[in-house]
């Protein structure tokens, strides 16, 4: 049973009504209509996929069959996840909610409406961030997020970019890597590259390929995004504490989108992109919000100054193409699709939005309340071919 922990100073002074939550960043794909919303799926969605090629011949007498068609499916199979939490408001008694708790020892057990609401409001920001990062990472590395542990073992969503990433169909581009020459295990840990005047402080880099002279301890490291702090002209430091590595570190590589590259990054995506559906009203070039800010600090500097950093927000495009910056896409990715090609699939679209409030007094005469919200949801793209996946 969880405990609220309550920090207090006096219970004296003039109490400001309400409960000021942490700020949680929100999902957006489902709430921006970026990803095509499938519902009623108690079980099993079967999406259709169907390719078609034709065989131009001479025209003669005789009837010649050449050409095909493909017809394929995959699958949308809703995992079910469960959020439950109990709580006991008794430990409220020192603090200035005890006023707003009806008069009683039994009264001491209520939770205040302000409190209620909070924890609502609060809950809700934080599975929309579980489940928008799920879409696309998967819901296990959704776990990595703070605010959000994921203990659900029976039940995963392998996310639209590891989808991609294992599959055959899709274009992939990888990104320019750049040799580590040294990694130093410290508690905030120093990499040593040729060059950092590339580098910013702030960027985030994504570290692949590493390896240590008796094998896999610093393979750990390989898929991991770190905010760095350049230190010299060839070391920065990532909030990494490896102290605990014993190997002698052999290899590894960084990559990185950032105002010096962005431009060029954006251009091999772009060249990359397939001729059938650049044009469909529906087609993004989706990234995290590293890569918009990257992109406008790009445009900013190409326009020499001049006032180009205090010019209001401007809905993102390249070259026409308009850009989707959310919040979970990992960093150093880029996807170009069709938002049709892009499956969500669910029960019920507010399932996640609805949570059982139950006071247990009634029911087991304990003096607790029960938060729980059920809900489940999967993910799957289709037609691969038509989709750019920029690593």
């Amino acid at each position: 049973m969880a405990t609220p922990t309550i920090t207090t100073n006096t219970y004296a002074g003039k109490d400001l009504e309400g409960v000021i939550a942490q700020s949680v960043l929100r999902g957006k794909t489902i709430e921006n209509g970026l990803v095509t919303v499938h519902t009623d799926i108690d079980s099993r969605a079967v999406v259709k996929t169907m390719a078609n090629t034709i065989n131009v011949q001479d025209s003669v007498a005789a009837f010649n069959s050449a050409g095909a068609f493909t017809l394929d499916e995959k699958y949308l199979d809703p995992k079910k996840f469960m959020e439950a939490v109990e709580y006991d408001y008794s430990t409220l008694n020192a603090t200035w909610y005890a006023s707003q708790q009806p008069r009683g020892r039994a009264g001491d057990f209520v939770p205040p409406a302000s409190i209620e609401d909070a924890i609502i409001e609060q809950q809700a920001g934080i599975r929309s961030k579980f489940i928008d990062a799920s879409i696309w990472r998967g819901s296990v590395a959704a776990g990595l997020l703070s605010k959000i542990t994921v203990s659900a073992s029976s039940n995963i969503v392998s996310g639209l970019i590891p989808l991609m990433e294992a599959g055959s169909d899709v274009n992939k581009l990888d990104s320019t890597k750049v040799a580590m020459v040294d990694f130093t295990p410290a508690a905030a840990s120093v990499i040593e590259v040729a060059d950092t005047s590339n580098l910013q402080t702030g960027d985030v880099v994504t570290l692949s390929s590493c390896l240590g002279f008796t094998g896999t301890e610093f393979s750990a490291l390989d898929g991991t995004s770190y905010s760095i702090t350049v230190l010299n002209a060839t070391t920065f430091s990532i909030p990494f504490n490896s102290s605990a590595f014993t190997s002698t570190f052999t290899s590894g590589n960084i990559a990185y989108i950032n105002s010096t590259n962005a431009l060029s990054v954006l251009t091999s995506v772009y060249n990359g992109l397939s001729e059938s559906v650049e044009d469909d009203a529906d087609f993004f070039i989706y990234g995290n919000k590293g890569l918009g800010k990257a992109y406008s600090l790009a445009q900013a500097s190409a326009a020499n100054g001049a006032g180009s950093y205090y010019i209001g927000a401007k809905e993102l495009d390249f070259l026409g193409q308009r850009m989707a910056i959310l919040p979970f896409l990992p960093a150093n990715t880029i996807v170009a699709a069709n938002v049709s090609n892009l499956h969500f699939g669910t029960a019920l679209d507010a399932e996640w939005n609805n949570v059982a409030i139950l006071p247990q007094y009634e029911a087991t005469g304990d003096r607790t309340v029960r938060y729980r919200c059920d809900y489940a949801f999967d993910v799957n793209y289709t037609n691969g071919s038509d989709i750019v996946l920029y690593r």
